[in-house]
């Protein structure tokens, strides 16, 4: 009988469509990533022509009725990239079990690939502009999905807009208790989720949980606690001669959070932290390797190599 896997779902703002599609450029400078590797490309989409496709009609239409030249949109994703509230574009990445247990190759691609099939017809307003397999990283094989989260029906400033939280209520979400644990994000995680794992189960998968069981409170526990860590880590970093004798712990606290099933979205303190770490990659260019908490920077190590027996497996 084989034993029991966890899966990993995780999402994050953080898109490197160059590591994404192998580009050699990009790569050199990745040595997790083997060169004669396994990895497929089902779909890719450029950011910016993906923006034009999406935008552009709109944006003229907003252009159009403007008095005040201030008001005129010029660059739409350059206001995204900037914004503090929203994000240009997203990234899912999902994977079956560990390096010491998890399915064949053929089965963590084929449930990919199904899950990724699936994904225009339950997220219609989350646009698809990626999806990559790759099985030539240290570690087990998984998934990247980038999408751009699409609102279609606003009733201020552009017709259609890049609103994450517009684009789900959209799609029926809705937190109708008003409840940081329920908001529209977390219940599509959760749907997600599901989905992912019931793919995995139809195809005679034991799925666990070792977070089963931990209400919402006990989760936004641990979620304030990891805070607190980096915040503390924070302080040291700022001190220290040598910041980057800490980045390793900075990144394992960092992905623990984002496995974590809370809207880390929307948590301000957190996303404080993380805008510092950004200013951090820009001050100190030595980090850039092993600090990957910027926009500019790849997350895709921290997103799927942890410890096997860390807690935060979903």
């Amino acid at each position: 009988m084989e034993a029991p896997m966890t899966i990993r779902w995780t999402t994050s703002p953080i898109v490197k469509q160059g590591h994404n599609v192998r580009d050699p450029k990009y790569i050199k400078n990745q040595p997790h990533i083997q060169p004669d590797g396994e990895y497929e490309i089902w779909l890719h989409k450029d950011i910016d022509e993906a923006y034009h496709e999406i935008f552009d009609e709109s944006i003229q239409e907003h252009n159009e009725k403007q008095t005040d030249s201030r008001r005129i949109i010029k660059d739409y994703r350059e206001e995204m990239k900037k914004s503090k509230q929203k994000n240009e574009a997203y990234e899912v990445i999902v994977s079956v079990g560990n390096v010491l247990n998890h399915p064949t190759d053929e089965m963590n691609r084929e449930i990919m690939k199904e899950y990724v099939d699936g994904w225009n017809e339950r997220n219609p307003n989350l646009i698809l502009i990626g999806a990559y397999f790759h099985n030539d990283e240290v570690g087990i094989c998984h998934s990247h999905i980038d999408y751009i989260p699409v609102a279609y029906h606003n009733s201020r400033g552009m017709r259609v807009q890049n609103s994450k939280n517009q684009a789900l209520r959209e799609m029926g979400f809705k937190n109708e208790n008003h409840r940081y644990s329920e908001t529209e994000s977390t219940q599509w995680m959760d749907r997600e989720r599901a989905v992912f794992e019931e793919l995995c189960v139809k195809r005679g998968l034991k799925i666990y949980h070792p977070m089963a069981g931990k209400g919402a409170k006990h989760l936004e526990k641990e979620a304030y606690i990891l805070t607190q860590k980096i915040k503390a880590l924070k302080e040291i970093i700022e001190k220290a001669s040598d910041p980057k004798t800490y980045t390793a712990d900075a990144k394992e606290l960092y992905g623990a959070y984002l496995l974590l099933k809370v809207d880390h979205e929307l948590d301000p303190e957190f996303q404080k932290l993380v805008s510092w770490l950004e200013g951090k990659i820009a001050e100190e260019k030595e980090l850039e390797k092993e600090l990957s908490f910027g926009k500019t920077t790849s997350f895709e190590e921290t997103d799927i190599d942890f410890d096997i027996n860390a807690p935060f497996d979903i």
